[in-house]
């Protein structure tokens, strides 16, 4: 089956290169000096350049096995178009020309409602509702299309109607009424991106062109005595061909039931080209005779356009509604949620105070060494739900943009020993190396309360991520901000297991644990850090992160120092690197 498939793909790229050599061969000979041109390029590379493209057409409806209704009639319409070129070439006498009506005639009134049939139902499978969205948009642009074809087709309809063949007028006014309607119905297309028409698409758009523009000109040479034979214009109705042939080739590459509007390039300003087009029909009816139809055909453009924009104006309003309703929600959802986790971590520090209490006083008595370890578990985890009360209850207050309770000058390294104090314990515990390079004088302003926790966060975090005979080190010293004010900036330095370059971005996201951490099964709630990051923030600093994963993490703590008189006698600054 895949060989097959193969052999067939092989086939159809063959006849492309044969048709768009006989298009290049045929439009070459029909510039080349002397008339009449030679039979070669008069008959037969015209014969050639209308079957190839048949050919491929057959080709690619086998390949689909004859599943793409679409194809099957776009081949068939090609086809009895080829007929009717062969049969108006074999039969059009020396000046070139086949009186009609004729059975040439036959075969090429078929091929336009054939053709158009084919674009119905590639429409049809590809909108499945995503059309409706851009039906004003191909309304406005066929109309506006239709417009400019009626002005320049109205003379050929007059002279269609003062026939005296009825069989005659006919002929001759149904072939520039299927060219207005081809072109409307293609532009209508070219407006909807929502329509998947395949990657080749601007073929589909080039061929219809060159096919219905040749037939406009020859319509209106002739109706001048103008039209010769053996002219570049006999070489668009095959050029037309040859780029339906390469789209045909395109679209059934896609899956049938494929529906994804298409890159952003395909969308064009058709229905605003549309809009000047119809004024521009108005415009020339102030000073030049135009048809009523041209007229009609115009006014309904600018009139539809209008309709348009106050429809989508009408639309966009009410999603506006619709989406402030919906921010006014979460908004309301947002609060309520806090008003929960506030309520819940405050009533939840009281029964764990309570805990914890007891189970200090019941440690005291004389008690076996099997208890003694099983109600330290008890209080280990008990002081684990205390410490997430507290964090959600900080979240919360840090949520409500609440101004810190107390600000004051704050020493940094008064803040780092305390810090220090209170690690140690947990780094002991899994022999970690904690060093604290705490030396020289950088003055804060803040909540001392607040700065602290956040420190902590920072330290037991690194401690708690750091293997056994690893190291912490943590330094602060004077550097440089962003805005050339002097900061104190404390970086947290470790030998730990690192971070993944995928969870990096998001260490400060709350509740987020990466999955070494999830590995590891190392304990914690995943807010250390967002809470640190907001209480820095919030007094006007910043915390920034770096790792390698296997090799260690480095944390910053960027704060303002306070301004005062002693500053200029404070450290050298020494530029963030």
């Amino acid at each position: 089956m895949r060989r097959s498939h193969d052999r067939l793909s092989s086939a159809i790229r063959a006849l492309l290169v044969l048709t768009i050599v006989a298009n290049v061969v045929f439009f070459a000979g029909l510039m080349l000096p002397g008339d009449p041109a030679p039979e070669i390029i008069d008959i037969a590379i015209p014969i050639l350049a209308q079957w190839a493209p048949v050919g491929v057409f057959w080709l690619v409806a086998v390949r689909t096995r004859f599943a793409r209704p679409e194809v099957v009639l776009a081949a068939a319409g090609v086809t009895c178009n080829a007929a009717a070129d062969t049969f108006y070439t074999l039969a059009m006498d020396s000046s070139g020309e086949l009186p009609s009506p004729s059975p040439a005639d036959i075969g090429y009134l078929l091929y336009y409602p054939l053709i158009l049939a084919a674009l119905l139902v590639l429409v049809v499978r590809q909108s499945q509702g995503s059309l409706r969205p851009a039906l004003f948009d191909g309304a406005v642009a066929s109309l506006g299309a239709a417009a400019v074809l009626a002005v320049i087709l109205g003379p050929v309809f007059t002279d269609a109607a003062s026939g005296t063949s009825v069989l005659g007028n006919a002929i001759a006014g149904l072939d520039p009424l299927f060219d207005l309607i081809l072109i409307t119905a293609v532009v209508a297309i070219s407006a909807s991106p929502a329509l998947r028409i395949g990657t080749r698409w601007p073929f589909l758009v080039a061929g219809f062109l060159l096919f219905t523009g040749a037939d406009i000109a020859y319509a209106l040479l002739t109706r001048a005595d103008a039209y010769a034979a053996g002219t570049p214009l006999d070489a668009l109705w095959t050029m037309g061909v040859a780029c339906l042939a390469i789209w045909v080739d395109g679209v059934t590459r896609l899956p049938a039931d494929a529906r994804t509007p298409e890159p952003e390039a395909r969308v064009l300003p058709v229905p605003a080209l549309a809009v000047l087009a119809g004024l521009a029909v108005l415009l020339i009816a102030t000073q030049t005779p135009v048809s009523p139809v041209a007229l009609i055909l115009a006014a309904a453009t600018v009139v539809l356009a209008a309709v348009s924009v106050l429809s989508r104006h009408a639309a966009a309003s009410r999603m506006l509604r619709s989406r402030e309703r919906l921010v006014t929600e979460l908004q309301a959802l947002d609060r309520a949620k806090s008003d929960m986790i506030h309520t819940m971590s405050h009533e939840m520090r009281t029964p764990l105070t309570s805990i914890l209490g007891y189970l200090d006083l019941v440690l005291d008595d004389d008690l076996s060494a099997e208890t003694q370890a099983r109600l330290h578990v008890v209080e280990r985890h008990a002081r684990r739900l205390q410490d997430l009360a507290a964090n959600m209850l900080m979240l919360t207050r840090l949520d409500a943009g609440e101004d810190h309770a107390v600000s004051t000058p704050v020493g940094v390294e008064r803040m780092l020993r305390r810090v220090e104090a209170s690690a140690r314990p947990l780094a002991q515990s899994r022999q970690v190396e904690l060093r604290v390079s705490a030396d020289g004088a950088h003055t804060v302003s803040g909540d001392e309360g607040e700065l602290e926790l956040a420190l902590a966060h920072v330290v037991d975090n690194a401690v708690k991520f750091t293997p056994a005979h690893g190291s912490v080190d943590v330094d602060v010293r004077t550097t440089a901000g962003s805005d050339g004010t002097p900061h104190a900036t404390v970086t947290v330095t470790d030998t730990g297991m690192g971070i993944s370059p995928d969870d990096l971005p998001r260490v400060f996201d709350r509740f987020f644990r990466g999955s070494h951490a999830q590995q590891h099964a190392v304990q914690g709630s995943g807010l250390g850090l967002a809470i640190a990051r907001e209480i820095v923030r919030s007094h006007g600093g910043e915390v920034t992160i770096s790792s390698e994963l296997g090799r260690g993490t480095v944390l910053r703590v960027d704060l303002p120092l306070q301004p005062s008189p002693a500053l200029s006698s404070s450290p050298r600054l020494v530029p963030e690197r």
